[in-house]
């Protein structure tokens, strides 16, 4: 399904995919909206990255991953940031053959983060603002909040991935707050990278995805929310080791 941009966004400087991979979310996005080249050591090689099970060459670096989103606050005033503490992503990455990739991610949207405490902690506004919602105990000071897990989690898995402009879209289904449709993916993938071990052992290598999808939060996936724009963009950074 392919809808208008609502407003034009800054593209990606320096991150990556995802979500799993993860999240928030187009109910569409204009082939238009060419994936910018971020950097000029892109490789057109035949790499093969997989973390697709704990048995893989490669693993997912969580440390130096990160999965965030930004909307216009109040819609129409600055950009609002956040980003998600928990969050994974399983993908296998075929650069020669990109109709071979498969990517699944989710995120934790209750450990949304903003950054400020007075609007981040459970029963502040702030998750709100995804849709998050709360069930709360009856034992005052404190109260005690858990997330509705029906709202809490996120997913996008891919269907097909082809290439496009500098990279790549992964047509895929985001299942979020128990609405799923399909969204597009964009990503790039920034190569291969040795560092050499300090300690005279074996060398590290990295592998990393920049990209970002965009999701209607109110109209399409009924978060009903007026602190935030309907449109929210989700951007993912994914890096891998072996």
């Amino acid at each position: 399904m392919k809808t208008k941009k609502m407003r034009n966004w800054v593209t990606l400087a320096a991150s990556a995919v995802f979500l799993p991979l993860a999240v928030m979310f187009i109910s569409s996005c204009n082939k238009d909206n060419k994936v910018e080249q971020l950097a000029t050591n892109i490789s057109t090689g035949s790499d093969i990255i997989d973390f697709s099970t704990g048995n893989s060459e490669w693993a997912m670096d969580k440390h130096h991953s990160n999965v965030g989103w930004e909307t216009y606050y109040y819609g129409d005033n600055a950009f609002l940031t956040g980003r998600f503490n928990m969050f994974d992503c399983k993908m296998y990455f075929d650069q020669a053959n990109p109709e071979n990739t498969v990517i699944h991610g989710w995120v934790q949207l209750s450990t949304f983060n903003t950054g400020e405490p007075g609007r981040d902690g459970a029963g502040k506004c702030g998750p709100g603002y995804i849709g998050v919602q709360w069930d709360i105990d009856t034992v005052p000071d404190p109260d005690v909040y858990t997330p509705v897990a029906s709202t809490d989690t996120a997913w996008f898995n891919s269907t097909s991935v082809e290439r496009f402009g500098d990279g790549y879209v992964a047509h895929g289904n985001l299942k979020f707050r128990g609405i799923e449709n399909p969204v597009d993916l964009y990503f790039q993938y920034l190569g291969i990278h040795e560092y050499p071990s300090t300690s005279g052992g074996a060398s590290t290598f990295r592998s990393s995805f920049t990209g970002q999808f965009d999701m209607l939060a109110n109209s399409v996936y009924g978060v009903n929310s007026t602190s935030i724009a309907d449109l929210v963009t989700v951007k993912v950074n994914m890096e891998a080791k072996k």
